[in-house]
């Protein structure tokens, strides 16, 4: 499997807000498609919408300073 380049690494190629916000949303995607499988094999009745709005929620708190990173 490729290894994934971190957010950050790609923010630095885009220079407007826009690219910036479009790529934060595109890691977020990818966090949860690839967190999904070990999620759902703890918890089958958990739906992909579910955990993505699971990480999404985890993801702002941690950017806004709520959860730990």
């Amino acid at each position: 499997m490729a290894k994934l380049t971190r957010g950050i690494d790609l923010i630095q190629l885009f220079e407007s807000s826009e690219d910036v916000g479009t790529i934060q949303e595109v890691n977020v995607y990818m966090l949860a498609l690839c967190s999904y499988p070990d999620q759902f094999a703890d918890k089958p009745h958990l739906s992909f919408q579910q955990h993505l709005q699971n990480v999404i929620q985890a993801e702002h708190g941690r950017l806004t300073g709520i959860l730990p990173s």
